[in-house]
């Protein structure tokens, strides 16, 4: 992930650019003007690409697979995610023997923004996108799955789970976000 990969209004991801802009160093959420927070919840993750084909998809904001050291905020104006930097995580897929020194750059890199604080973030805009596909899970796990169409015409998949548990509360909130 850059340090700051803004692909539009709607949808806005990075590292480095969102301390002291959407959280702060101690990984809170920083709210905008009228801004509430309705819920924050630990241990989420999710899943943004685009567009939404299953074939080569731009993928926006990567998830991790099993538990996340995350806290999800969901606001009244905006989703946001906010996870401490995994080296393993991001590292594991370039760990091939023609990928081993980018991955030793990447590392470096990335072990040096942890060190400083710096978390990784996904900030979404609910309201500024239209629905036109939802699924959603409640069993074992919660897991709410997306297509939506931004007020450019961008298409996103969109993918929020719970990385362990259940939290149909939280989910219901999310949900209620976004408007069909």
């Amino acid at each position: 992930m850059s340090s700051a990969a803004a692909i539009d209004e709607v949808v806005h991801v990075g590292d480095l650019a969102g301390l002291g802009r959407v959280y702060s160093e101690e990984g809170a959420l920083i709210t905008n003007p009228g801004e509430t927070i309705l819920k924050v919840g630990e241990g989420w993750d999710m899943d943004v690409s685009s567009p939404w084909r299953k074939i080569l998809p731009n993928i926006v904001f990567a998830g991790f697979e099993g538990k996340a050291s995350s806290k999800l905020y969901v606001t009244t104006q905006r989703l946001v995610l906010v996870r401490e930097i995994d080296t393993w995580r991001e590292l594991k897929e370039e760990m091939s023997p023609l990928g081993i020194p980018t991955a030793a750059a990447k590392e470096v890199h990335l072990r040096g923004l942890k060190r400083a604080g710096i978390r990784q973030f996904c900030e979404i805009r609910p309201r500024d996108l239209r629905v036109v596909k939802i699924r959603r899970v409640d069993r074992r796990w919660s897991w709410l799955g997306l297509r939506v169409v931004g007020k450019n015409g961008r298409r996103y998949a969109i993918t929020i789970y719970k990385t362990a548990g259940f939290d149909p509360d939280t989910l219901s909130i999310i949900q209620s976000q976004f408007k069909s």
